[in-house]
């Protein structure tokens, strides 16, 4: 027994590694103003691809494959943190009352904001290129939705983690920018 106790300590010990580190995603602003259509807006969870989703970081090789950053995170969940940073850019911009699903206020809200990302990409030459659609739902009668492709590129300043970083802020906000503008 006293034999068991020590190979599974020893095992246990030896699988204890030090946890990854963990990059921020950098919290988004914005000085664009305008005045939407609508008062209430309810952003959908961000729909990403598989390699986006996952807290590893990666970045594309010049072989056009995605290459993990070893030992480092994102410190959350990519779509739960991109959601929340489209929530705060649409609400300062906007000045509407907006918030991530499931809206918190009763009734419903004025307009529902879903956003699918193809492609989010780190590549070497350094830019981030972020392409995909948004939707805009409107729960008025006799308005109509409206459907945007959107293709943003940010030259990057260098392929380092705090560039990604602020490349990924930067994109969001020129696409939280554009998504104002047609509420």
């Amino acid at each position: 027994m006293v034999r068991f106790l020590i190979v599974l300590l020893t095992l246990l010990l030896a699988s204890c590694g030090d946890p990854p580190n963990q990059l921020l995603f950098q919290i988004p602003s914005s000085d664009l103003k305008v005045r939407p259509s609508v008062r209430t807006v309810e952003v959908m969870q961000a729909s990403l691809p598989t390699y986006a989703e996952a807290q590893e970081i990666s970045v594309e090789g010049e072989n056009g494959t995605l290459q993990q950053v070893p030992e480092i995170l994102w410190a959350d969940e990519p779509a739960r943190a991109l959601t929340s940073s489209m929530v705060r850019l649409l609400s300062s911009i906007s000045g509407a009352q907006v918030a991530a699903e499931p809206w918190p206020l009763a009734g419903v809200p004025d307009v529902e904001v879903t956003i699918r990302v193809e492609q989010l990409t780190v590549s070497d030459p350094a830019q981030l290129q972020l392409s995909g659609q948004y939707g805009l739902r409107y729960d008025q009668e006799g308005r109509r939705g409206r459907l945007r492709l959107f293709d943003v590129t940010i030259p990057l300043v260098s392929t380092s983690l705090k560039s990604i970083s602020d490349g990924y802020s930067e994109a969001w906000t020129e696409l939280a920018e554009k998504i104002a503008r047609d509420l």
